[in-house]
C-alpha cells in the first residue's frame, strides 16, 4: 500500500486555519452588530428629546432615526397702531339773513319829505343810487328810515325791493300850504297878460296838433327845468300875427312865453305853416300844477289851445 511522504499533522493545521478564519469572521460580525445596537446606543451622548422622523426603507438595513429639522420661527411684525379718526364737528347751519325792504333812488335822485305829498316840508335829498330802508307805505309814497327819523319819498322816483309785506301807515297831518311865491322874471319871460286865457274852440284858424310835457307828471324838483313841446299848424290860409305863445300854469298864472311881441314887431305864422317849438319853464314852489298850451292874440284876448298836463313839483 502507498504511504504519503508527508506526515499526518499537516491536514490538522489546515483545519485549524479554516476554523480560525471562521472565528475571526464571527467576531467581526459580532462587533459590527454590537456597534449598531447596544454599543452604539450607549456610546451616543444624551440629547434634548426631539421629535424623530422614522425613515424606513424596506430591505435596506436597519431603521435609521433622524432628528427633525429645526426651522426658525418668523418674528411677528407688530401691527401698526391705528390712527384715531378726527372728530367731525357738526357744520353750523348759517342763519338766514333777514330780507330788508329798501328803496334805491333813480337817476335824478329824490327829495325826502315829512309826509307823502309835495305839500309836506322837504327835509333832505337822496343822491342817485342812494338807498334807504322802507318802514311803511301810503298811496304812491314810501315811508323810509332817514337818519333814524321816519320820512317819505315819492315811489315813482325810486326802485323798491322786498316791499311786498310793508304795512300801510297813516301819514302825519298835512301842513298848511305855504304861500305861492311869484315867479321871478327872466330874460325870456314877459309880464303876465292882462287877461287870463280861457278854454275856447275859436282858435282863429290855428290847429294845435300836439302839446307834450317831458317826464310828466314828474315829480320835478323846485326850480328844475320842465320842458315842453308844441306842434301847431296855421290853417287860416293867411299870415297870422299874435302877441304871445307858450305854457300857462293854471294854479299860479305863470306864463312861460316862448314867443312874444315887442311892439311894433309881432311873432306870426305864415299861411299853411307847420310850427314846432321846444321850451322849458321852472316852478319855484312845491305842489301839483296843471300846464296848458296858451296863446294871446294880438287884440289882447287869450285862449287855451291844449291841455291840461298835470305835474308834481317837490
Amino acid at each position: 500500500m502507498y504511504k504519503s511522504l508527508y506526515p499526518q499533522p499537516r491536514r490538522t493545521g489546515t483545519v485549524v486555519l479554516i476554523l480560525g478564519w471562521l472565528v475571526f469572521i464571527g467576531l467581526g460580525l459580532a462587533l459590527v452588530w454590537y456597534g449598531f445596537t447596544a454599543g452604539g446606543r450607549s456610546a451616543r451622548p444624551r440629547a434634548t428629546p426631539t421629535t424623530e422622523v422614522v425613515l424606513t426603507e424596506p430591505s435596506v438595513g436597519p431603521t435609521v432615526l433622524l432628528p427633525s429639522p429645526t426651522f426658525p420661527l418668523p418674528t411677528a411684525t407688530p401691527l401698526p397702531t391705528a390712527t384715531p379718526l378726527p372728530t367731525l364737528e357738526p357744520t353750523p347751519v348759517p342763519t338766514a339773513t333777514p330780507v330788508v325792504p329798501q328803496i334805491i333812488a333813480g337817476a335824478d335822485g329824490v327829495n325826502v319829505r315829512t309826509g307823502p305829498g309835495t305839500n309836506y316840508t322837504r327835509i333832505g335829498y337822496i343822491d342817485p343810487g342812494g338807498q334807504a330802508r322802507i318802514i311803511g307805505r301810503y298811496g304812491g309814497w314810501w315811508q323810509i328810515d332817514y337818519n333814524g327819523t321816519p320820512a317819505w319819498v315819492y315811489g315813482a322816483l325810486v326802485t323798491a325791493s322786498n316791499a311786498e309785506n310793508v304795512p300801510e301807515v297813516q301819514p302825519p297831518p298835512a301842513p298848511t300850504a305855504p304861500p305861492v311865491a311869484a315867479p321871478a322874471p327872466t330874460a325870456t319871460t314877459a309880464p303876465p297878460a292882462p287877461t287870463a286865457p280861457v278854454a275856447s274852440t275859436d282858435f282863429r284858424g290855428l290847429i294845435p296838433e300836439g302839446y307834450q310835457v317831458e317826464g310828466a307828471p314828474g315829480p320835478y324838483a323846485v326850480n328844475q327845468n320842465i320842458c315842453f313841446n308844441i306842434w301847431i299848424t296855421n290853417g287860416s290860409g293867411q299870415k297870422f300875427e299874435y302877441d304871445a305863445l307858450g305854457t300857462w300854469v293854471q294854479e299860479t298864472g305863470q306864463f312861460q312865453k316862448s314867443y312874444f311881441s315887442n311892439p311894433p314887431a309881432y311873432p306870426y305864422f305864415t299861411p299853411g305853416q307847420k310850427f314846432y317849438h321846444r321850451d322849458c319853464l321852472k316852478i319855484p314852489a312845491p305842489g301839483t300844477y296843471h300846464l296848458w298850451l296858451a296863446i294871446h292874440f294880438k287884440d289882447g284876448t287869450a285862449a287855451l289851445l291844449k291841455g291840461p298836463v298835470e305835474v308834481i313839483v317837490q
